[in-house]
């Protein structure tokens, strides 16, 4: 019986298990999260129904950057211990099911020809394309009411269920996969496409004006330009790329309104920090209002935190008492660093640093979109609850663990 089943796992198609689960993963980004879902249980099932089940645990053992990923996800679960609403807990732990599953999922893959890669990832760009299309006719269906309500931190319709943030780092992600691919085909048609597609990117970021994802954009293109300005070979080129990104926020000011109306509520809003009262439902100042709010859970909680199902919670007690007498929306904390450590105390706040130092510590062993990948991540994680949504798990985790497992050093 035992190596009847043996037999049955070795004759398994694996690979095809493996990019049909990846196929679905990005393709539910975009139409349907149970997709995503769906696409994560084929993974980690192909790992499971495995011959090589046991092999893969060693490798996976070995891979200690893969473990710490795993043990977020354990850290967290154990706070269950001392979180009182459960329910809320429950809720958290789901969206965190891929720190679980996927870094098993990933090691367990066979390594694919790098063209398999780039399928992928044409998918998630021709998709993200299609995302952007439907988002721009949207907004030009009532182009007069949204460049009005810019001016009121109201945003166009994006795909990711409206969560314009997220979708705004797949659009920064997209450019920099389309960077990566013209570095590596040289086919003219190809190429030309690939730069329609970065210049549609570009204008449509700055239409949309989230700006966690402007100032992404700006962050990796200035990254970009330093290096290759300090290449012998395209100096030229890339001081005259410096050029463009210095002057392209004043051209799309003048060409977008969107973009020149976001502007204006930026600088509303930084008046309004100034002001004695505070304004929670203020976008910037409520930012920091969470961050403060944050800390002072902190500071009672210190060493493991109030649990990951009362983050919510012990954020609205907060709130109430500040704002008693006005409707405000309950943030949670917009920095993963100090979510992390309002459920897990100092402790959640260490783990997380050294997880993000062992992620960086192989960008040595991989190519600028890896590091490009990662300063964004890291950029977005400072001013956002990245790990808080199955949009924002599902963009750091499963493009962070496919570009580990491209690369020829088999870090995943």
């Amino acid at each position: 019986m035992k190596n009847k089943l043996f037999g049955f796992l070795q004759i398994l198609p694996h690979d095809v298990f493996t990019f049909v689960g990846c196929v679905a993963v990005i393709v539910g980004m975009y139409l349907s999260r149970a997709m995503i879902s769906i696409g994560m249980i084929t993974l980690i099932s192909s790992a499971i129904l495995n011959a090589k089940l046991l092999s893969n645990l060693r490798s996976f053992i070995q891979k200690p950057h893969l473990i710490m990923i795993t043990g977020y996800f354990l850290l967290f679960a154990i706070s269950y211990f001392w979180s009182d609403d459960i329910h809320y807990y429950k809720e958290r732990m789901q969206i965190m099911i891929p720190f679980l599953v996927l870094p098993f999922s990933f090691i367990a893959m066979n390594r694919w020809e790098l063209r398999w890669y780039d399928l992928l990832i044409l998918l998630f760009i021709l998709l993200n394309l299609s995302g952007i299309g439907w988002s721009l006719h949207e907004y030009y269906q009532q182009k007069e009411h949204f460049d009005i309500g810019y001016g009121f931190s109201k945003v166009i319709p994006t795909p990711f269920k409206n969560d314009h943030i997220r979708f705004s780092l797949a659009v920064v992600m997209s450019i920099c996969f389309c960077v990566d691919l013209f570095s590596r085909y040289s086919l003219p048609f190809f190429r030309a496409l690939l730069m329609l597609i970065i210049l549609v990117d570009i204008a449509y970021i700055h239409i949309l004006s989230a700006k966690t994802g402007i100032v992404a954009f700006y962050l990796v293109a200035l990254i970009f330009i330093i290096q290759v300005i300090f290449s012998t070979k395209f100096r030229k080129l890339g001081v005259a790329s410096l050029f463009v990104i210095a002057t392209l926020p004043f051209i799309m000011y003048l060409i977008f309104p969107s973009f020149k109306n976001k502007i204006g509520y930026f600088r509303y809003s930084l008046e309004q920090m100034n002001n004695t009262e505070k304004e929670a439902n203020i976008s910037d100042e409520g930012r920091l209002i969470s961050y403060q709010y944050a800390l002072e859970i902190v500071r009672d909680h210190p060493i493991l935190g109030v649990g990951i199902g009362d983050v919510y919670g012990q954020m609205k007690q907060r709130y109430s008492r500040d704002f008693q007498d006005k409707e405000v929306t309950t943030l949670l904390p917009h920095n993963q660093f100090l979510m992390a450590g309002v459920g897990l105390g100092i402790v959640g706040i260490l783990y997380l640093l050294l997880l993000q130092f062992s992620i960086f510590k192989l960008v040595k062993k991989n190519d600028f979109l890896y590091l490009s990948f990662c300063i964004v991540m890291l950029f977005t994680m400072m001013i956002e609850p990245l790990y808080e949504t199955q949009y924002g798990t599902c963009i750091f985790l499963f493009f962070l663990l496919l570009l580990m497992k491209r690369s020829k050093y088999y870090l995943a």
